[in-house]
């Protein structure tokens, strides 16, 4: 069998951590990433693993037909791919048009991809989220009545569906299926995604600075700063007293590199935290690393409103600026699905390894290192998708 590997979305955060990973290994990699030529998309590799001799690198772009490539990209990936890895995607909860383009066609123009080249073996990463609104997600099966909160959970659900119906169609054709759920920062802390829990706490951190700079000129009196810096404002934020289940991306791209040796079953594998946090831990322990109080913590809409109507007018015009952006993390801040996570240990044997407690010193780790690098600003962009 053929051993390489064409990887997609190795650019991305989750995408670069498994790329460094083959790297590591010694694997034949070959990456399709998203350039204007193919000295670009070189480049953007290289700045990753540097340059390697068991990593090539084609020009392309899932969103276009057969991934964009050209017939000379096919003569040179004949005979050297064996199984791919799809990596790639849109995680925007609200660009529907590009997150189906990424999540949905970008699968579909994989597998005419794979079909040209005839390799009958992908891997594919997808989200645990595709439980939707609903309360339990197996590992043998993926409809249970759900409905969607946003386009990217839709999509990705589309995305499954679509190769599940390819694999139906031939029964040489194989997929395997990692589901991870939220993924925040390594196990060191460090991190290269600035998403999921750090979207949530950057516009509070933000706020709190801004309050912080007005002290002795005017701060609101519902507000107040006290000596070592903390902001004590009654900002109100949405959210029940459930688990929430973050995952490190490190310990993702760990079972995702043991797993692909495994043999191709149409299996799939749900990557999520067997003892997650609580909301509630998660939002003091974070709040207090950064110095905020005050908060009023609303199980429901309706007592949001209540707090909003408490609050003065500079606090809720910042209060507006900070929902505008917590919207979309409301229905992952007050449900709590359960997710079957058998498959994986069952699977990968002595290879598997439990995750590492999420805790306050985890937390800690991770929001001293976004602290230092503003968020992300001094990082090149986190899209998924290559």
């Amino acid at each position: 069998m053929k051993e390489g590997i064409l990887l997609t979305g190795a650019t991305g955060a989750l995408g670069s951590m498994l790329l460094e990973r083959f790297c590591r290994e010694g694997r034949d990699v070959v990456c399709l990433v998203r350039a204007d030529n193919h000295d670009a998309a070189r480049a953007r590799i290289e700045a990753i693993v540097g340059k390697r001799d068991n990593v090539q690198v084609v020009r392309g772009d899932i969103t276009e037909p057969r991934c964009g490539l050209t017939d000379d990209d096919f003569k040179f990936l004949a005979g050297r791919i064996g199984r791919v890895l799809n990596c790639a995607g849109s995680i925007s909860f609200y660009d529907q048009n590009g997150t189906y383009l990424a999540n949905v066609a970008g699968v579909r123009h994989v597998l005419q991809m794979m079909d040209v080249l005839g390799v009958n073996q992908v891997l594919h990463v997808s989200t645990a989220y595709v439980v939707g609104d609903g309360d339990y997600l197996s590992e043998e099966r993926i409809s249970n009545g759900q409905c969607w909160r946003n386009p990217y959970e839709q999509s990705k659900f589309q995305g499954e569906m679509l190769l599940r119906s390819w694999a139906l169609a031939d029964s040489t054709r194989r997929f395997t299926i990692f589901r991870p759920s939220i993924l925040v920062g390594s196990e060191d802390g460090t991190t290269s995604t600035f998403d999921g829990h750090y979207g949530f706490f950057e516009p509070m951190h933000r706020t709190a600075e801004n309050l912080r700079k007005r002290r002795g000129n005017g701060l609101p009196p519902d507000v107040t700063v006290d000596d070592d810096g903390t902001v004590r404002a009654p900002l109100a934020i949405l959210g029940a007293d459930k688990h929430i289940n973050y995952i490190p991306i490190d310990w993702v791209a760990d079972m995702i590199v043991a797993a692909v040796d495994l043999p191709a079953r149409n299996d799939t594998y749900n990557l999520v935290h067997d003892n997650p946090p609580r909301m509630h831990d998660v939002l003091w322990w974070s709040l207090d690393h950064l110095r905020i109080g005050g908060i009023v913590l609303c199980g429901t809409r309706a007592a949001k409103d209540i707090a909003l109507k408490a609050q003065g007018p500079l606090l809720n015009r910042m209060q507006r600026r900070i929902d505008v952006i917590h919207e979309a993390y409301a229905p992952y801040c007050t449900t709590e699905p359960q997710f079957q996570i058998e498959a994986a240990a069952r699977d990968l044997g002595a290879k598997f390894r439990s995750p590492p407690i999420i805790d306050r010193h985890f937390l800690s780790r991770t929001l001293a290192y976004a602290l230092q690098n503003n968020w992300g600003a001094k990082k090149a962009g986190t899209d998924e998708q290559a």
